[in-house]
């Protein structure tokens, strides 16, 4: 005879099994297409196509790499195991990549559920997060782009932290203190991204753990003043090896982005550029996740920001931020969310400029997850407790579910191949120069050198010391036998790029063929 405690433990099991299965299932119908996607020329290459290392597999050489290597002017030796161990089984073959990332999404979306349900106890607001980050069209670039697997990784680790962590507050003990400072360490170790999360750990000291309050307590033996600043005191030195963790991972990010020369000057992008387009780029996420149809592989960085455009989001941010400072005592997810979103946006929002991009989909992975707590915990608030509204609740939050699926569904063919991705870039925005000396590189690997002469003058009308269309459109001009044109921008591209080697051997090829026509003139 089964006992009532064991039916119990059962039913709730039972509970909780079906909505932590329904994130996943949801990757798995809107993502399985993906599987028979190609790669994407653009970092693909890099980190695997022609990766000469990636072929060392899971080795000892390969692990060694993996830690002492900053190719592509990161370290993330995480990363690179993944990649390595995903090579040693796949070789050169996408469809296994693309599985694994899709598997890491759906696990993602899986591990946000029991996150936020054991930081709060709301089964059905947790799954509704965890199903919105699931299907969300933004998030297909950290899926499907394998170059993107770095997000992946480092998001599997940040949730693993957070859980991590819950556990160390119920009960504190130096295991599992030492427990979450390892998985936040490996999570950097995948992605510096992460940087901001010792943060975002008292955000959540603050709501929903309550370790603390800003506002004093209208309880009989609330903590006065004193009590609660040391209070907080207290928790920010509990947070100050995680924080050593995050300095050292900004060093080391910082150093192997100089060295690669991925970041960017003032002298290239102004201080006050940088800001400007910080704060229109805060807001631009905003409206891609509210409005999700015009989505890029890459924005190009503004020549120009219109003041009215800067100023604009300027007071948006301001608005908001003011709101949920008003309303932080009776509502304390909107401080958690808002906050969430502007800390963990805050290393990618480009006041320290690596690359030339304004902003990028993968940057907004994490931050998006504090924007849906507001969503739904807000949703439910807004409407009230009556069961009525929260049929209309659900309602509202099933519609928006399937809206986003349908527009992920759609968006996804967008990344099939090279050329369909570039292709979309190139319609919804404008002088984009990296999806034009992408669809450059498409017909010139099809054997269409004057198709390709034409995308390339064109990325170079845009941005003309850029020094891989130069070469590009060297090469496609060597194809069509005007040798003279070639030179020059070989030479161009040397002139940008000093280090360009293979600038070098193209240019001294041409120079010798060159001296043989002259030579062999000169017999006659």
């Amino acid at each position: 005879m089964i006992s009532t405690n064991s039916k119990t433990s059962k039913d709730q099991q039972g509970a909780l099994l079906w909505p932590s299965l329904l994130p996943a299932l949801l990757v798995v119908v809107i993502y399985l297409p993906a599987a028979w996607f190609d790669f994407i020329t653009l970092d693909d290459n890099l980190y695997i196509i022609d990766n000469p290392e990636i072929t060392k597999g899971i080795s000892i050489e390969g692990i060694k790499w993996a830690f002492t290597t900053l190719y592509t002017t990161n370290w993330h030796p995480l990363t690179w195991l993944s990649l390595l161990a995903e090579y040693h089984f796949f070789g050169l073959h996408p469809a296994g990549y693309h599985i694994v990332g899709i598997i890491l999404h759906a696990l993602n979306s899986t591990l946000l559920f029991f996150v936020l349900l054991g930081l709060t106890g709301k089964r059905w607001s947790s799954v509704a997060v965890a199903a919105f980050f699931a299907v969300h069209p933004l998030n297909i670039e950290s899926v499907v782009w394998i170059a993107e697997r770095k997000n992946l990784l480092s998001t599997l680790f940040w949730l693993l932290t957070i859980w991590s962590y819950r556990r160390y507050v119920s009960r504190p003990g130096a295991k599992r203190y030492l427990e979450t400072a390892l998985l936040f360490a490996l999570g950097l170790m995948a992605k510096p991204m992460g940087v901001s999360l010792p943060f975002i750990l008292l955000l959540l000291d603050y709501w929903p753990l309550r370790r603390f309050s800003f506002n004093r307590d209208r309880l009989p033996g609330a903590p006065d003043f004193g009590r609660r600043v040391r209070l907080v005191v207290r928790l920010v030195i509990e947070k100050i090896p995680f924080f050593v963790i995050s300095f050292l991972s900004i060093v080391i990010t910082i150093y192997a982005a100089q060295t690669g020369g991925a970041a960017k000057s003032l002298l290239a992008f102004p201080l006050v550029g940088r800001l400007e387009n910080a704060l229109v780029s805060y807001f631009s996420y905003i409206k891609l996740l509210l409005r999700p149809v015009e989505i890029s592989l890459y924005y190009p960085y503004p020549s120009f920001m219109p003041l009215e455009k800067t100023i604009a989001a300027f007071l948006f941010l301001l608005a908001v931020t003011g709101f949920v400072i008003i309303k932080a005592d009776k509502y304390r997810y909107l401080v958690v969310g808002w906050f969430w979103y502007l800390a963990t946006l805050l290393p990618v929002i480009g006041i320290l400029q690596v690359g030339r991009q304004a902003m990028a989909n993968r940057y907004a992975y994490i931050p998006f997850i504090g924007v849906f707590i507001i969503i739904i915990w807000g949703m439910g608030d807004l409407l009230g407790r009556s069961r009525r509204s929260k049929y209309i609740a659900a309602g509202a939050v099933f519609l928006m579910i399937v809206y986003c699926g349908v527009l992920s569904s759609r968006e996804l063919q967008n990344w099939k191949d090279s050329r369909a991705v570039y292709a979309r870039a190139l319609t919804v925005t404008k002088d984009n120069h990296i999806a034009i000396l992408g669809m450059g590189n498409e017909l010139l690997k099809e054997g269409k050198p004057a198709q390709a002469e034409k995308y390339y003058r064109e990325a170079l009308r845009i941005r003309p010391e850029y020094e891989l269309t130069n070469y590009n459109l060297g090469l496609a001009l060597m194809r069509q036998k005007k040798m003279k044109e070639a030179e020059f921008y070989f030479r161009e591209t040397i002139k940008y790029d000093p280090s360009f080697s293979k600038a070098y051997e193209k240019l001294d090829a041409l120079l010798l063929k060159e001296e043989k026509i002259n030579k062999i003139k000169g017999d006659r």
